[in-house]
């Protein structure tokens, strides 16, 4: 059984009872469409925007082998990297099925990505095919292709999620050869994720953690065969092309992804579907509570919600508990453990459900300060991880290191404490991340796009705290008026140049930054400062 010392803040689990994945995750729905094969697997209905679509375990899996044998088609080799690009279209997951029965890799990007930050990725990750969705919303997807192909020497194809997919699928279907799975061990998915560099860095995940760890997430939440999961994680997040997407394939679980959020659709599928778990970041509750047909809803059935992105406040669990009538529970994870790292167990009381919650089977967790000695029990210092669902490491730091100790643990970048019960919560963040509404967002990386401004002379990026998405981004620059002239003109250069998500809510001018003796911003001053500032406004407006 995993034990905690009872002097210092250190989780040991035990790795026999994470029961580690053997299998590959193409096998992993070859196998769920032998137990379950009229079950429904995946379901894309009452969503407006996009046609309904109901898949069985039988079906997806005969239509997912048949695009593997499609993408082998066109000539791509064992290992080759094929990158997905657009929102979260039902075709997503076909294809990311369809790639772990072929061999190939699996790159996911945003689909907000302009121009430089998709040839960036598909640089880095080498990728040979890049499937993308044929609109996106406020991105000119035919300019930046043209760019891609100019920029990437590795790209072979461009194909589209409809016509292109079918054809390979219409291809696939022609042929008869066997398919050859993967070691359990081989990395599968790539994603990307900043740093304290400031540059996105490639994190490799295998087979066997992201199967490992998505099963046990959903055996941690007790959902079993036949209940209904729906989710409003983007499929390039981790969150929903993993946890939610092979952790419903573990079990036999019906998973049903929201194409694009909105409250009144959420709660469309969530009642005519009876659907018994809701899992997303804590603004999508506060939408849907908020929409004028919450009170007249039949959910009956829904019996469990799983919040991530954030430490909810306690107040903002019981408000969740008394409107849906569920049972609440947070969860805790990053991309580079291949998603839930720790979560609160759906009999903890609410104190307990407001944080990270306990370690995940065969995980092992400690609270590390400086000199890298491990911290008594509720101290604070840096989380360290070390367990099945680690990833193989960064693939594209220029030391060629791979972010993982050599003895290894992996630095989580965040900073927490941990009770004499191992039970974890984060207080804060050793890289500065900003959590918006459960999307990540690094200072630095928005700090040197605002720097390519010629009016811009100094940054500062900070979180400040937002009663809707728990914290907001906001930049304070040192400015040359003869370059730049207010706020206005700045964002819209920003929207121009980098995703809507990554510009900062709010901008605010300043003559000075208060700085250490080296130089340094002191970033803690700018949050009091400028969360005083918004909340007098707040007040008086």
């Amino acid at each position: 059984m995993p034990k905690i010392n009872s002097n210092l803040a250190e989780w040991v689990g035990d790795i026999s009872e994470a029961n580690v994945a053997k299998i590959s995750i193409g096998e992993l729905l070859s196998e769920a469409a032998q137990r379950y094969p009229n079950s429904e697997a995946l379901v894309y209905a009452h969503q407006p925007d996009i046609k309904e679509q109901r898949w069985t375990y039988s079906e997806l899996d005969i239509v997912s082998s048949n695009l593997a044998r499609g993408f082998i088609s066109l000539g791509l080799s064992r290992g080759d990297a094929v990158g997905v690009w657009g929102p979260n279209h039902p075709e997503w997951i076909i294809i990311e099925y369809a790639l772990a029965k072929a061999g190939l890799k699996l790159v996911t990007l945003n689909p907000l990505y302009k121009s430089r930050e998709l040839i960036f990725a598909l640089n880095t990750s080498q990728v040979a095919t890049l499937m993308h969705a044929s609109s996106i919303p406020n991105i000119d997807v035919d300019e930046i292709l043209i760019e891609a192909k100019k920029d990437v020497p590795s790209l072979l194809h461009t194909l589209n999620f409809h016509e292109d997919l079918h054809t390979l699928i219409l291809q696939g279907k022609s042929k008869n050869f066997l398919l050859q799975p993967p070691d359990p061990s081989e990395v599968f998915m790539i994603q990307y994720t900043s740093g304290t560099t400031g540059v996105p860095k490639a994190a490799q995940m295998t087979h066997q953690g992201l199967i490992t760890t998505s099963r046990n997430s959903h055996i941690r939440w007790k959902i079993t065969h036949e209940q209904k999961v729906a989710h409003g994680f983007p499929l390039f997040h981790i969150g929903g092309s993993a946890c939610m997407t092979l952790g419903a394939c573990s079990l036999g679980a019906t998973s049903l992804p929201l194409y694009i959020f909105k409250p009144s659709v959420t709660l469309d599928i969530l009642e005519k579907e009876e659907c018994t778990t809701f899992i997303g970041a804590p603004v999508l509750l506060t939408a849907m509570m908020e929409d004028p047909s919450f009170p007249q809803r039949n959910l009956s059935k829904l019996t469990t919600i799983v919040v991530g992105g954030s430490n909810p406040p306690i107040e903002f669990l019981k408000k969740c508990e008394q409107a849906f009538q569920v049972t609440m529970i947070n969860g805790y994870g990053m991309t580079e453990t291949c998603g839930l790292t720790s979560t609160a167990l759906p009999d903890d009381p609410p104190s307990l459900k407001a944080i990270a919650g306990i370690a995940m089977p065969g995980v092992s967790l400690k609270i590390v300060g400086q000199g890298n000695q491990t911290l008594a029990c509720d101290e604070t210092g840096e989380l360290f991880y070390k367990g099945p669902g680690l990833m193989q490491g960064y693939s594209n730091l220029d030391d060629g290191s791979s972010g993982i100790l050599e003895d290894g643990w992996f630095p989580t970048g965040d900073l927490a404490t941990m009770n004499s019960d191992g039970y974890i919560n984060i207080v804060g963040r050793a890289k500065e991340m900003i959590i918006r509404g459960g999307e990540n967002l690094y200072p630095i990386e928005i700090e040197n796009y605002l720097l390519e401004h010629p009016g811009v002379l100094e940054v500062a990026v900070i979180g400040l705290p937002d009663e809707k998405y728990d914290e907001e981004c906001c930049a304070i620059i040192r400015k040359d008026s003869n370059h730049l002239r207010d706020e206005q003109e700045l964002r819209e250069w920003c929207q121009s140049r980098i995703s809507r998500w990554k510009i900062p809510r709010y901008f605010f001018f300043t003559e000075t930054f208060p700085v250490t003796p080296s130089g340094k911003i002191q970033k803690f001053k700018l949050r009091q400062k400028y969360a005083e500032l918004i909340s007098t406004n707040v007040r008086e407006n």
